[in-house]
C-alpha cells in the first residue's frame, strides 16, 4: 500500500515525542547570498549618488534586478518532511543481522514554486549507511513529492537507531533557506542471526499431546518397544508372524508413542565480559548467549515443542511458552530486546526457580558461571530433581585484562576453581556442555534421556 507523502508518521516511543515538542517549528530565512547581493547592490548604489559615477549604478543593476526577479516567486510554506519504513516493512523497522535496514525521508513541496532539499542522515554505530550516507541533496519541481532512501547493513543484533536526519531546504536559487528541521529517526530492531543447532536426540519428560520425542507410553509410532501377547483390541497389521510361527502363539509388536515437551531457556544475564565485533566479528557473552539461545529455541519451536525463555537478571523479563513458526519468530524478537545494565540489581535464585515451569520441562541454561548466584540456581534446580542443561556460554578468547605480572597465575587459578565448580555441577546430575553449534548437545541430551528411562 503506497503511503501519503503528506501524511505524518505515528510515534509512541517517549523520546520521539518529547524530540517533537521541542524541535522549534520550521520557517523560511534568508541566506548570506542574499545578504551579499543586497548589500552590493546597495554600496554601489550609494558610492554612486556621492560620487557621481553612473558606472556603479550598472554594477549594482545585475545584483538588484537578479535577486528581484528571483524573489518574485518565492516559497511561504516550508517542504513537510517525514521519515517512515520502506514500503512492505510494515509499521516496525526490523531486519536480521547482515541484512539491510532501510528507511526512506518523504519529502513533499506544498508549494507551486521548485525548492531543492538537503538531507544529512547518521545512523547508529552498527548500523554501516551505504545510502543516503552524510549530505545529499534532492531537486523538487513544485507541488511535488520524492522519497530519499537512507540504508545500511547492520552488523549486530540489537535496538538501533536509523537517524537522526537533518533537512534543509533551498530555494530561489539559493537566496532562501529553512531552518534545520530534525527528525529524530526511527529504531531499528535487528534480529539475531541464530548459530545452527540440529539434534536428533529426544527430550526427556515428553509427555504431551503429540510431537517428535520418544515417550514411555504405549502409541502408534516406528519405535519398538517390545514384543508381547496379542490382546483383544490389538490391531491386526501389529502380528509379529516370525514370533507367532516360531512359538505358536500370536505376538504383536508393541510401540511407543511420539509425544511433544516443555524447553524452558534460562538466560543468564548478570554480568557481561568481552567486546563484541559484530556479526563477523569476536563474540561477547551477550552475543553468544542470544545467538546460542535463538538457535534452541528455533530447533524446538519449528519441531512443535512448547518453548519459553526467562531471563535471570536485574530486568526478569519473560517469553511466554509456544510452539510454531510465528512463535520462533517472536522469540527472536524477544531476545533481540536483550540487554545488560551497568548496575544491575542481584536476582534471586530462588525466586526464579519458583517462576520456572513443573518437573516436566527440561530447563536449559545459558550461562557464563561467572557468578555465585547462577551456580546457586542450576545447583537448587538440579537437587529439586529437574533435567537440567547447562550450556556454557564463556568464550575461549575473554580473560581478564593484564594489570601486573601476577594477572596470568591469577587467571590460572581462577580457571582451576571454575573447573572445579563445573565437576561439582557434574556430580549433582547437570549436563554441563560448552555452545559449539550444530549437534553440539546430542550427547547431554542422549544422557539426560537415559537418566530418566533408567
Amino acid at each position: 500500500m503506497t503511503m501519503d507523502p503528506v501524511l505524518s508518521l505515528r510515534t509512541d516511543n517517549p523520546r520521539e515525542v518529547r524530540a517533537a515538542q521541542v524541535e522549534p517549528p520550521v520557517t523560511w530565512r534568508r541566506t548570506k547570498a542574499l545578504s551579499r547581493a543586497v548589500a552590493v547592490a546597495a554600496v554601489c548604489l550609494l558610492a554612486a549618488v556621492a560620487f557621481g559615477r553612473v558606472d556603479l549604478v550598472l554594477i549594482a543593476a545585475p545584483f538588484a534586478i537578479g535577486t528581484a526577479v528571483l524573489l518574485q516567486r518565492r516559497p511561504h510554506r516550508p517542504p513537510e518532511v517525514r521519515m517512515a519504513p520502506l514500503e512492505g516493512a510494515g509499521t516496525d523497522l526490523s531486519c536480521a543481522e547482515g541484512a539491510v535496514a532501510a528507511a526512506r525521508v518523504v519529502v513533499a513541496n506544498p508549494e507551486p514554486v521548485p525548492v531543492t532539499t538537503v538531507v544529512t542522515a547518521v545512523a547508529d554505530p552498527w548500523i554501516e549507511l551505504h545510502t543516503g550516507k552524510g549530505d545529499f541533496a534532492s531537486a523538487l519541481a513544485p507541488q511535488s513529492g520524492r522519497d530519499l532512501v537512507v540504508a545500511g547493513t547492520a552488523r549486530r543484533w540489537g535496538e538501533h537507531r536509523l537517524g537522526p536526519v537533518h533537512v534543509r531546504s533551498v530555494a530561489c536559487g539559493g537566496l532562501l533557506e529553512t531552518t534545520v528541521q530534525r527528525l529524530p529517526g526511527l529504531t531499528a530492531w535487528v534480529l539475531p542471526v541464530p548459530d545452527w543447532f540440529d539434534s536428533a536426540e529426544s527430550l526427556p519428560f515428553a509427555d504431551g499431546v503429540t510431537g517428535v520425542h520418544r515417550s514411555r507410553r504405549g502409541g502408534d509410532s516406528g519405535e519398538l518397544a517390545e514384543v508381547r501377547l496379542y490382546q483383544p483390541g490389538d490391531r491386526l497389521r501389529r502380528i509379529d508372524w516370525r514370533t507367532s510361527m516360531r512359538t505358536r502363539d500370536l505376538y504383536v509388536n508393541a510401540t511407543l508413542s511420539e509425544r511433544d515437551t516443555d524447553v524452558t531457556l534460562v538466560l543468564d544475564l548478570q554480568v557481561e565480559a568481552g567486546v563484541s565485533g559484530g556479526l563477523d566479528g569476536a563474540a561477547s557473552i551477550a552475543d553468544l548467549t542470544v545467538r546460542a539461545a535463538g538457535a534452541v529455541a528455533s530447533h524446538y519451536a519449528l519441531q512443535g515443542d512448547r518453548t519459553a525463555c526467562v531471563e535471570f537478571g536485574a530486568r526478569g523479563r519473560r517469553m511466554r511458552a509456544g510452539a510454531g513458526r510465528r512463535h520462533a519468530a517472536a522469540t527472536l524478537r524477544w531476545l533481540a530486546a536483550v540487554d545488560i545494565p551497568q548496575d544491575p540489581v542481584p536476582p534471586s535464585p530462588e525466586m526464579l526457580r519458583r517462576q520456572l515451569a513443573g518437573q516436566r520441562s527440561l530447563n536449559v541454561v545459558f550461562t557464563p558461571l561467572l557468578t555465585d548466584r547462577s551456580i546457586a540456581l542450576i545447583a537448587s534446580l538440579a537437587r529439586a530433581g529437574r533435567p537440567v542443561l547447562c550450556v556454557d556460554t564463556l568464550p575461549p578468547h575473554v580473560s581478564p585484562p593484564r594489570r601486573t605480572h601476577w594477572t596470568p597465575y591469577a587467571e590460572r587459578l581462577w580457571r582451576l576453581s571454575r573447573d572445579n565448580t563445573l565437576m561439582e555441577l557434574r556430580d549433582l546430575g547437570v549436563a554441563v556442555e560448552p555452545w559449539q553449534g550444530a549437534a553440539s548437545l546430542d550427547t547431554v541430551l542422549a544422557q539426560l534421556t537415559r537418566r530418566r528411562y533408567r
